[in-house]
This record gives structure tokens, sequence and C-alpha cells, in this order.
């Protein structure tokens, strides 16, 4: 039975009788707790000061964010627990909006009009099911995988009704904790009986983890085939044709997703990736201006959008001699005042705009342009004080080559590389870009070293392993995840009672040494951690 009473909901409607006639139903089904808002913004408020059980969101509200762009914030947030009910709400029924709204996964849809006798019965079936499977979801938003997976085993006894949705959480589990052939095992046992779109794509997902790209591609197709509007198979079989370095096939697989779903920011972003390894230049101006579009309102808004559509005009102005369409000109102009304005309190950001238009001036002939942004690109460069992103990096490397300026360029690709050896796929990019390729064996002793040394601490052989990750850390000064692992096994060294308190010291010059890591780089808050666990230490010891 459910306790309606218990439940709190939240109503995103900006239209406000609805809004009422919504409550009014809420209050019927026995539902007060019910709070209102007419706007995305301050949808994203209310969810952020607390957790609610049941939200009703319209997906088209106006000016700001919509109900798609409130879901996706939410769900990156963690602001949404897995045992909540998203229901969206719409009078709208294109294709575009509906499959955009269902790719972020809202738990079920109501067509306007509804009436409360539909309302409660969608709520009825939905939180019934929420409540059945709420310790697995429990120990899931809490990290608690085995945890997870026993109550998987137990739940299924209690509710059989649920068994493929069990069967699914349970897969998902196994794939965290990447035992990738018992997730296969699990998604093999569930298509024995009958093909169901998300066995299928998660048989793909395992398959790609053990990198069985062509396995994964076989199945991926056969998805396809049967399930034509299940779209994350089009993004995986994309991802297999770029690892097997079939580009076009890739932007082939990306373009029919997109006609059936334009409004999706990271697959617009990767087509537009892919286009350009392609010299198809039309198609990456296309989909990058497409997420500079999607991007407004939403937690996916990236300044990456403007450079990369930067760059693409570039490159299609540079394979047309110079020639630019006056329209296009004017629009890359355009976007690139918007760019400025949006970021005009982010150092690295200004550095990045001022090459790409350097760039963007080049390919037009343009020179005293160019030189100017170039000069004012050197400037920034030397006032920034935190390590610039791996990709960032590579693209300001060879935008600067291009601009001429070879010496600032191989400076940034060797901080790069250095801060980045363990990334094969980046090291496959920038690699062409280095001349100094000395620093690449540095970084193959230091990788091995660091390997040694997490063998000889599972060991227990301490002092060897400290030994170890000192030497890595000497080879590759500069590699943030070497320097962030030797800093986490002194630090469990030093509590196991097998190191002196000098180790604390040198970890904290360890960290130090890598203090500018960017916030946004995803080892930023394995720093933070380790920096918080060395300080109590420290204090500890006086």
């Amino acid at each position: 039975m459910i306790h309606y009473e218990n439940k709190s909901a939240l109503i995103i409607e900006d239209f406000a009788e609805f809004a009422r006639s919504l409550k009014a139903m809420l209050g019927d089904i026995g539902i007060e707790n019910v709070d209102m808002v007419n706007t995305g913004e301050s949808a994203i408020r209310a969810c952020n000061e607390k957790y609610y059980d049941i939200i009703l969101s319209d997906y088209n509200l106006g000016h700001g964010k919509n109900g798609m762009q409130i879901l996706e914030e939410l769900n990156f947030n963690k602001r949404i627990r897995s045992d909540a009910v998203f229901i969206m709400t719409t009078a709208e029924n294109t294709t575009a909006m509906v499959m955009g709204a269902i790719e972020n996964q809202p738990d079920s849809y109501l067509t306007k009009p509804f009436n409360n006798a539909q309302l409660k019965s969608r709520l009825s079936k939905l939180l019934a099911k929420k409540e059945a499977l709420k310790p697995i979801f429990n120990a899931m938003d809490k990290g608690q995988i085995k945890l997870a997976l026993e109550q998987c085993d137990e739940i299924l006894d209690a509710f059989p009704k649920y068994k493929a949705s069990i069967e699914k959480l349970k897969a998902e589990c196994l794939m965290k904790k990447r035992q990738y052939s018992d997730a296969m095992a699990v998604y093999e046992e569930v298509l024995s009986k009958r093909p169901i779109p998300w066995a299928m794509v998660g048989l793909a997902q395992a398959q790609i983890a053990q990198r069985q790209y062509e396995n994964a591609a076989t199945v991926l197709r056969e998805t396809i085939s049967k399930f034509p509007m299940v779209l994350e198979a089009y993004d995986l079989l994309a991802d297999c044709q770029m690892q097997q370095q079939e580009l076009d096939d890739a932007q082939q697989t990306l373009q029919d997703a997109i006609k059936k779903s334009p409004r999706v920011i990271k697959r617009q972003s990767k087509l537009g990736e892919v286009a350009v390894e392609n010299g198809d230049y039309d198609t990456s101006i296309n989909a990058f201006k497409q997420t500079i579009r999607l991007g407004e309102n939403s937690i996916f808004k990236s300044p990456d959008s403007y450079i990369h559509y930067t760059n693409s005009v570039s490159k299609k102005v540079t394979a047309d001699e110079g020639k630019v369409a006056k329209n296009l000109a004017t629009e890359a102009e355009n976007y690139l005042k918007d760019f400025y304005k949006e970021y005009k309190h982010d150092k690295v950001c200004k550095l990045r705009g001022s090459v790409a238009e350097g760039n963007f001036f080049m390919s037009q002939g343009k020179q005293d342009e160019a030189k100017k942004c170039t000069e004012q690109a050197k400037e920034l460069y030397s006032t920034i004080d935190t390590m610039l992103p791996a990709d960032a990096g590579l693209e300001l490397a060879q935008g600067l080559q291009n601009l001429g300026e070879e010496d600032i360029a191989e400076e940034i690709i060797k901080d790069a590389v250095q801060h980045n050896f363990e990334n094969s796929k980046f090291l496959e990019k920038a690699l062409p870009h280095l001349k100094d390729k000395s620093i690449l064996e540095k970084g193959k002793e230091a990788h091995k070293l660091n390997s040694q040394g997490i063998r000889l601490f599972e060991q227990k052989q301490y002092d060897e392993a400290v030994n170890h990750f000192i030497k890595a850390v000497e080879a590759s000064p500069k590699n943030i995840s070497i320097i962030l692992n030797t800093v986490q096994v002194l630090l469990k060294v030093h509590q196991s009672g097998n190191a002196d308190d000098s180790i604390i010291e040198r970890c904290e010059n360890y960290l130090n040494s890598i203090n500018t890591i960017s916030p946004d780089d995803h080892r930023f808050q394995r720093f933070s951690e380790l920096l918080r666990l060395t300080r109590v230490i420290q204090q500890e010891q006086f």
C-alpha cells in the first residue's frame, strides 16, 4: 500500500491555472506536501534545497530551462533520488521533443490534458515499483554496489513481477564493479528468451568495456534493425566504428540518430568531431552550431562549442583557399563576441578564444589581425596559473603552431603529455605535434615503476614500494595520476605504521607540485581528498 500522505511533490508548470489544477489532483490522491514553481531555474533551486518523492514537470516552460534540461541537470548533479518519480507533462508532441525528453529517461510521460484517474493510475504503478526496488536504489546511490547486488537477489524472491527491472539493475551493478563477464551472462540470459533493447545495449556495453568492438558493433546493428528508436545503440555503434577507424560510417550513424532526435548536445558534439576528422567542415560547422544553440540554459553548455565551431569555420575557409561566404564570416564573428561576453572572467577561455580567432583571421589572409590575436594570446598565456585541460592544451598547441609560435606550442604540448601520459587516446592525437620525444621514454619508465610499486605494496613490501613510487615521480614529475597514486600509497603506508612522519611532508610537497590542477579535471576530486587527508594527519602530528 502506498502512503501518499507521506509523499512530497514538486509541480513545475508555467501556466498557473493548470498548476493549481494539478495540485488539486494530487490533493485528491492524498498528497498534501506540494510545492509549485513556474520556471526551470526555480525548480533547480527547489531541488537543491530538498529531495522530492514526485516531480511533475511541463516540458515547455517558456523562457529559460525546459523540462528536459531540468531533468538532465538534476541527474548530473545527483539532486534526484533513484527512488523518486519524475513525470514529464506537455501538450507538445513533436518527434524531436518526445525523443529528446525520453533520452533523459523520465519515469513516465503524460500528454495534456489528463485527468485525476490517469494521473493516479500512473503514479500508483510507478511508486509501487520504486518502493519495492528502493533498497537496491538506496545502495546504488550510496555507492554500495556489493550490497545492491545482494538486495537484487533478495528482492527478486519477494517481487518476481519486477524480475526484468531487477535483472537490469543487477547487470548495471556488475558493470560498475567491472565484472564484465558476469554482466554479459545476465544480459545473455535475458536475451535467450527474447530480444529486449536494454539487454542488447547492455551486452554491447560489456563487450566494448572488454574492447570487443567488432562483436559489439554486430549486436548494436541488430539492435538498431529491430528497435530503430533506441538511440543509445547508435551512439555506441559510432564509438565502435571510431575505434575501428571507420570514421565515415561513424559519421553516418550519428547523422541517422540526429535525424530521429536532434536535441542532444553530446551527440551533436561527437558528430562535429568526427566530421572534422573526415574533412567535412560543412557538417562540423552545423553540428557545433547546434551545440551552441542547444547549450543555452543547459548544464552541458560549454566553451568547447564556440571554439570548435570557430576552428571548423577556419578549416573550411583554408580548404576553400581563403574564400568565405559573407554570412558565414558574420556568423562566426558574432559567435566569437558571444563567447568573449559569456566567458570574460575565464583566462583559459580567453586564451583559447584569442588563438581560435587568430586562426580565423589567418585563414582569410588577414595577417595583421591574426598577429594582434597572437600577441594577446601570448600575454594571456603568461598569466595562466592553472593546468590546461588535455584537449584544450592540444588545441592551443595546434593553433599556436599554425600561428608560427612553435616554442610556446611545444611547451604547452609537453606539459599536456606529461600531465596525461596514461591517457592513450590523448597521446595518439598529441604525439604528431610533439618534437621532444624523450619525455615518452621517461613516461614509460615512470609507468613501469608505478605498476611495480602497486604490486610491491599489495605484497606488503612497503619500503620497496615507497622507493618505486618515489622513483616514478622523479622520472615523470608532472604526471598527475602517478603523483596521486604515490601520495595515496604513501599515506596508506604511514597509516599502517610502516613509515616515519617525514613521509607526510613528502606527500604535501608532491600535492603542492600539482596544486594548479583545474577543478574541471576529472582527477581534481581525488586530489582534494588526498590533500585533505594529508592535512588531517599533519594536524594529528602536532
